[in-house]
């Protein structure tokens, strides 16, 4: 985008974003900015930070003194206070009659995160509009990814044969011989050798997750956690909750029959008055990007506490897998033809099983342009990615139309998922942890939404304000 599409977008949304960060520095460059620079420095594509807007009074271009000296600061600190150097282009923009200062951050090598802060040796990623100092675990995260993860190929201690499933092994043995030539004339026990399911006298991690009978006795976090919530607020209880475990392709079954059972269309009315239409997610496209979370999870120790999380609400499906994308952008899925596997052996070995009607994997490359098919026939959005380094989540909207009840003022996706927080009176912190946003970006959504008569504050001078919904006080 160019410059003033990306300050119309922060003014629209009230606050900054997870790859823009704006500031007045009318002081000249703040401190606050370098938590910011470590943390797009170690997010996947970067970040761009504008030096000379307030944030404060709705991104006013309210300039900086020097931008030329403020350029050669910033680009000083990036160089000076960081292991690895940040790596950066600085240019000064002439922007509603004022110079602001624009920097692009550019992605720290992953054969080098994370990119810490000398003085205190913290690490940062960004998560909305905040940056988050890394945790000892996420640390090593990233430091497993410096070459290329090699953990599904590792040998599992303690298992044998006898952990294997036997139908599923002969489903693999018939269907492994039928796809590759060379595989036709070995005997079954070269066959699961050869392609990786066991090692010696054990089975391989891949082996175990592929074909296991039970994989979660040695792999207790290989699982895939389900939740059903009637609204996309965390405070609301779930209303179905699973855990799902066994194999991939048993996983993966249970899955895609969950969604189906929950996800049935429906009418909702939201808090405004808008009323939404919700769409069941194409089968299809749910196998797809399941099975996707499942092959590309992160299978490193860092991870051994983190499942794969599935979440259906009234406005979306959401699925997140540890462990970010590996060799290839969030903005190149489903576009180009490329292969890039975190699990190289156990995404190979998923080419030959089988769930109840198709198999895990039909080929490479071929998953996510077939849930993006199967949602544009159902009339349905392309998935939106969302690489977060440790962590990668698909959302696909459930919303097929919203019609306005008459006289309701319109509210942004934000504002709409700020009011169906509202349940009875809450104050700022409490909605900020509850929508993972800042409490000032928080301030200006409540503050809109009382302009538009949707919202009503609560307490005099001296007392903590709460806010609920305007209807509920009529």
């Amino acid at each position: 985008m160019e410059l003033h599409e990306q300050i119309g977008m922060l003014r629209s949304q009230g606050s900054d974003t997870t790859a823009i960060e704006a500031k007045a520095a009318l002081g000249g460059l703040p401190k606050s900015l370098t938590p910011t620079l470590s943390a797009f420095a170690n997010m996947p594509g970067g970040g761009l930070v504008i030096l000379g807007l307030d944030e404060a009074s709705g991104f006013r271009a309210t300039g900086v003194a020097d931008a030329a000296a403020l350029a050669a600061a910033l680009a000083s600190r990036a160089r000076q206070a960081f292991d690895p150097p940040i790596q950066l282009t600085v240019d000064t923009e002439e922007f509603e009659g004022v110079h602001l200062v624009v920097a692009r951050i550019y992605e720290t090598p992953v054969s080098a995160k994370p990119c810490t802060v000398k003085k205190t040796g913290q690490a940062f990623l960004r998560f909305a509009d905040g940056d988050y100092p890394l945790s000892r675990l996420e640390i090593d995260g990233f430091a497993a990814n410096r070459t290329r993860p090699r953990f599904d190929e590792a040998v599992m201690p303690g298992t044998t044969r006898n952990d294997l499933d036997r139908a599923r092994v002969e489903d693999f043995l018939v269907t492994a011989r039928a796809m590759d030539r060379r595989l036709r004339p070995l005997d079954d026990e070269t066959l699961l050798r050869k392609t990786g399911v066991v090692h010696e006298d054990a089975l391989t991690v891949a082996g175990l997750l592929a074909l296991g009978e039970y994989p979660q006795q040695h792999l207790p976090h290989c699982t895939i956690r389900a939740a059903l919530q009637l609204d996309d607020t965390t405070a609301v209880r779930a209303l179905d909750s699973a855990t799902f475990t066994g194999p991939i392709p048993a996983m993966l079954d249970e899955a895609v029959e969950w969604v189906a059972r929950n996800s049935r269309n429906r009418i909702v009315q939201h808090a405004n008055g808008h009323v939404v239409t919700l769409v069941d997610p194409p089968a299809v496209a749910v196998r797809e990007l399941v099975a996707n979370a499942l092959v590309h999870r992160d299978l490193a120790d860092w991870a051994s506490s983190r499942s794969v999380e599935l979440r259906l609400t009234n406005t979306a499906m959401r699925i997140t897998n540890p462990g970010g994308l590996y060799g290839i952008t969030a903005d190149r899925l489903g576009v180009h033809p490329l292969t890039s596997a975190r699990n190289r052996r156990l995404l190979e070995l998923c080419k030959f099983v089988r769930t109840d009607d198709a198999n895990v994997v039909e080929a490479l490359a071929s998953g996510i342009p077939a849930a993006i098919a199967a949602l544009a026939a159902a009339d349905m959005p392309p998935p939106h990615f969302f690489d977060q380094a440790l962590a990668f989540t698909v959302t696909v909207d459930r919303s097929a139309q919203t019609s306005g009840k008459s006289g309701a003022p319109a509210t942004t996706s934000t504002e709409q998922q700020l009011l169906d927080a509202l349940t009875g009176r809450r104050t700022v912190k409490a909605l900020a942890e509850t929508l993972q946003l800042s409490e000032n970006a928080v301030r200006k959504r409540l503050a809109s939404l009382r302009t538009k008569g949707l919202v009503a504050m609560h307490g005099g001078k001296g007392q903590t304000s709460t806010y609920s919904r305007a209807s509920e006080e009529r």
